[in-house]
């Protein structure tokens, strides 16, 4: 892979062209921001010219405006491949299925809580999980260039079908979002953020930190993933009042072992990640 083009100048995107800059790729970018552009021209990304012809199209834009560009009667010009790196997959892979441009949708696990306000980072995407998802439009030379991408980044390729990507992430990602919305939304509704602020360590800054999310995030997952956030929400609404009604100390002290036990496994298998 020579050349691509980034669509979407955040945090995400901006931090991906730097990255395959410094592997020598040359790397068009644009966005509807003004302050992003200028940002990025600042860093090296190039602005200026947005119809150049590339290897690769990368769409890092909300999920929302992803859907948008690929259901426009303005086809994606001057690429060989298209890429996405929208946190859900199953409404983009199937815009992307019948799309004019071979395509392939990809999930980043990198992100951090709190986007607005970032320092450029090259590495953020190293030795992080990239999931892909194949799409009826790709063909040999999309995946190739697609996965090339991931290998420059140092990300770990991983494919995985966009029906259970969208399931496991509504676990994963959604609802630990809703979760800490609805545990700040508890706390302001009942004490004044000074008493609050005054007792609270590390379980509540831990429990509440996506809470600092931009919402409209949020409402993009959503409007995409709306039948397995809400499906698992009211198994999660299930196992808190399974929680509420162990009234004996034997029962409780079963459960939490359970739920100690698996967590653990998973620090000792995966590792922790740090809190950003």
């Amino acid at each position: 892979m020579k050349s691509a083009r980034i669509l979407g100048l955040g945090l995400m995107g901006t931090n991906l062209g730097l990255k395959l800059l410094s592997e020598g790729v040359a790397v068009h970018g644009t966005d509807i921001n003004p302050t992003s552009v200028e940002r990025a021209l600042s860093l090296g990304i190039n602005t200026s010219n947005s119809s150049t012809e590339v290897d690769l199209t990368i769409l890092a834009m909300p999920i929302n405006s992803i859907v948008t560009t690929l259901s426009s009667e303005k086809i994606i010009a001057n690429t060989r491949a298209i890429v996405d790196i929208g946190g859900t997959k199953r409404k983009i892979c199937n815009l992307m299925d019948s799309y004019k441009v071979p395509g392939i949708g990809g999930h980043p696990m990198c992100g951090v809580s709190d986007n607005s306000s970032w320092e450029p980072n090259s590495e953020i995407y190293r030795g992080a999980t990239f999931l892909l998802c194949e799409t009826k439009s790709m063909d040999n030379s999309c995946k190739d260039i697609v996965t090339e991408m991931v290998q420059l980044l140092g990300s770990k390729e991983v494919w995985i079908d966009r029906i259970h990507h969208d399931e496991i992430i509504s676990i994963t990602s959604h609802l630990p979002h809703l979760i800490s919305t609805a545990l700040v939304g508890t706390a302001k509704d009942n004490y004044e953020i000074n008493e609050i602020m005054g007792m609270a360590a590390g379980g509540f800054d831990g429990a509440t930190r996506l809470t600092r999310t931009n919402p409209e995030m949020i409402k993009d997952m959503y409007d995409t993933n709306s039948d397995n956030i809400n499906k698992f929400l009211k198994y999660f609404l299930d196992e808190l009042i399974e929680l509420m009604n162990l009234q004996e100390r034997d029962q409780l002290i079963s459960y939490l072992n359970n739920s100690v036990h698996w967590r653990r496994a998973l620090s000792d298998k995966f590792g922790e990640r740090p809190l950003s």
